[in-house]
């Protein structure tokens, strides 16, 4: 379980988080949506350790984010929305710099099992510099989850990528979900549409936190975007 306690961010004078209340649990998919500014990008941060919150405290299988960091992050991957590859070294050198990180000690076990399951096996030999933006965004995922992560979380996965290479990622995500929980931040509802939960944020709040059958019914139609419209326009108003 991740456990989210009153957290709040706050930058110089903005408000970026207020006081929010989250409990997450493996075999969800979560999806995290919300207008530019709303607060996703920082508020995955913070659950991954990169901010450190203003007030409260975030638990990930009973382990503090910040004082046992070591210990929850073994429980955490994350792909972050701008790349965190290193472009001038080969796919398979890359994966095995992060499997040592870790500490993993069947390393090409681990990098041939990620692999296989974000379907980069093709590519372990390229530079990274030479993939096309849909199989760097693969080999990120497959860094991710080479320590076997409970949790992953994925900051706009399918953005800027084609409709094969979407339909790709998200049939990863529901297959790493059936035992895991998988946390994605989108604008693109599309994305959200395969989650079974979703959490709308709005102003730094959380405007919604329901099974996306119930969001949906927000909307006449049953119909995932429009909900959103009408909420974000209720938000404004």
């Amino acid at each position: 379980m991740i456990k989210i306690e009153n957290v709040s961010k706050i930058f110089g004078c903005k408000i970026a988080l207020s006081d929010i209340n989250i409990e997450l649990e493996a075999g969800e998919i979560v999806a995290l949506i919300g207008e530019n500014g709303a607060g996703k990008s920082t508020l995955m941060r913070i659950m991954t350790g990169y901010l450190t919150s203003s007030n409260g405290l975030v638990k990930v299988c009973g382990f503090d984010i910040i004082k046992d960091r070591i210990k929850a992050l073994s429980k955490i991957g994350y792909v972050p929305e701008l790349s965190s590859l290193y472009s001038e070294m080969y796919v398979y050198d890359f994966l095995e710099w992060i499997a040592k990180i870790w500490g993993i000690k069947e390393t090409e076990k681990a990098i041939i099992e990620a692999s296989k399951q974000v379907k980069i096996i093709d590519v372990l030999n390229e530079k990274i510099e030479n993939l096309s933006k849909g199989y760097k965004k693969r080999v990120e995922i497959a860094s991710a989850i080479l320590h076997k992560p409970l949790f992953l979380i994925l900051d706009e996965p399918t953005d800027g990528l084609d409709p094969n290479q979407k339909r790709d990622i998200r049939l990863f995500i529901k297959k790493y979900a059936k035992q895991n929980m998988v946390l994605i931040s989108t604008h693109v509802l599309e994305d959200a549409d395969i989650a079974n939960r979703v959490i709308m944020l709005s102003k730094g709040k959380i405007v919604k936190d329901t099974h996306i059958d119930d969001f949906k019914k927000i909307s006449k139609s049953n119909n995932l975007s429009e909900a959103f419209h009408i909420l974000s326009t209720i938000e404004k108003d």
